[in-house]
């Protein structure tokens, strides 16, 4: 990534293209990251790598339309942060929503010979008092 902004855009078209290897790129080596899915975090870019192959290779017929709202990138010399709003929707050939969730996402990104790599990744959602995760924020 050239820019912190690339993330947004590269994230998105690979989880449309369903290109494991794009994503993967976006990451760097060290990656830490706290999931909201099945082991909560993943360290270094091996799980990660794993994960992102696991959760594309699975979509079959379906694809994952990207939606970032809200993005707010804080750039210095060698490190970076971004947040934003970011909405996943399974869709079907016929461009009609199977489901959808929102979720919170935070980067901390470095800088690496002039390129950007996500080095820590957060994603939430809030809940309620019942504990059940809020999705429609």
């Amino acid at each position: 990534m050239n820019t912190i902004q690339d993330f947004f855009t590269i994230y998105k078209r690979s989880a449309w293209d369903k290109d494991a290897k794009s994503m993967i790129d976006l990451y760097d080596n060290d990656v830490l990251v706290f999931d909201m899915w099945q082991y909560g975090y993943q360290a270094g870019l091996k799980d990660w790598s794993a994960a992102i192959e696991n959760w594309l290779g699975s979509l079959g017929e379906e694809r994952v339309h990207v939606l970032f709202e809200m993005v707010d990138i804080r750039v210095g010399e060698e490190l970076g942060w971004a947040s934003a709003i970011v909405k996943y929707e399974a869709m079907m050939g016929d461009n009609s929503v199977l489901r959808s969730m929102t979720n919170r996402l935070t980067l901390g990104l470095i800088k690496k010979e002039g390129r950007w790599k996500v080095l820590h990744q957060h994603t939430s959602a809030p809940i309620n008092d019942e504990l059940n995760a809020i999705f429609d924020f």
